[in-house]
């Protein structure tokens, strides 16, 4: 088999990261039907899903192609391990860069399932379906865009919320003093009625108090106050929409930052700036993947099962 030509944009990686991370799982469920569809022992069957692993989830030598067989066998019968293997044959067409006939002929029993798979898995297979459409890999009628969303707007907003009323006074007084401590004690009251009385929302008709000191604090990582004032804007975007592109710079520039956060501020923020890739059709539509990086660490959304 040839070696794989890497699609090295963003939204393709992103796809192709949010599937691979649930064939583990899946797998666990689905090694024995995948060694029965193989033809294979349930040993050799995770020797043959180990050397895809190493390939990246492409299938890309001759020592995956018994799998690859058994997995369309799958895919074309139905059940059992037909998610698994909707999974992985994606994931592969993505990187391919391959049309993809066969997942079209069993769009139709994908379409029935979808709805009623585990939220990130749905979401995970509905962009991915989208993502491959887009690339011209597919001819399907692109799946209900709710389906590519994992949580609603509301749900994740709450979360966020407890992060940002979880701020210290000392953290507040840092915020408020952000602009180089012009104006900081307007600041800080606004800062404070945004908290409490607007939930974190801007007031509409203002358009620098607080949100400047918010939109400064959140550009440092190591600025008190940063989560909290990302959590701010995340807010804002959930409700408004990412209007002024806050979070296609800011996760270029500070994913690492984020994905380093404890887990009771990272998995909203995380969660959030999800949404905004979920919903937003254009969001880091010019950005690339650097793989000397490593194929997603810091580089991808990672996917967050629960808040």
């Amino acid at each position: 088999m040839t070696a794989v030509d890497y699609d090295s944009s963003f939204r393709t990686w992103q796809a192709v990261s949010d599937l691979i991370h649930h064939v583990k799982p899946l797998l666990a469920v689905h090694l024995h039907a995948v060694a029965q569809a193989m033809g294979a022992t349930p040993r050799a069957a995770g020797m043959a899903v180990g050397h895809l692993r190493d390939d990246g989830f492409a299938f890309r030598r001759d020592a995956t192609l018994g799998l690859m067989d058994g997995l369309e066998t799958i895919a074309m019968g139905g059940e059992p391990g037909f998610d698994l293997a909707v999974v992985v044959l994606l994931a592969d067409v993505l990187q391919s860069r391959s049309p993809a006939p066969l997942l079209a002929d069993v769009w139709p029993k994908a379409a029935v399932r979808l709805p009623q798979w585990p939220a990130t898995l749905r979401a995970a297979v509905a962009k991915g379906l989208v993502r491959a459409r887009e690339l011209g890999l597919i001819q399907i009628e692109p799946p209900a865009p709710v389906l590519g969303v994992t949580r609603a707007a509301d749900e994740i907003a709450g979360h966020l919320l407890q992060i940002v009323r979880s701020m210290r006074r000392d953290e507040l007084l840092a915020v408020a003093q952000a602009d180089r401590g012009d104006d900081a004690e307007r600041h800080h009251a606004a800062l404070l009625d945004c908290i409490a009385r607007r939930d974190g929302i801007f007031p509409p008709d203002e358009n620098w108090y607080p949100s400047e000191v918010v939109e400064l604090v959140a550009h440092d990582p190591q600025h008190p106050g940063d989560a909290g004032c990302t959590a701010i804007l995340l807010l804002n975007v959930l409700k408004h929409g990412d209007q002024q592109d806050w979070f296609g710079y800011r996760w270029q520039n500070q994913a690492a930052d984020y994905i380093g956060l404890k887990p009771s501020q990272r998995d909203p923020i995380l969660a959030g700036i999800r949404h905004i890739y979920e919903t937003k059709a254009h969001f880091l539509d010019s950005a690339t993947v650097d793989f000397n990086l490593g194929q997603t660490v810091g580089r991808t959304i990672p996917v967050v099962d629960d808040l």
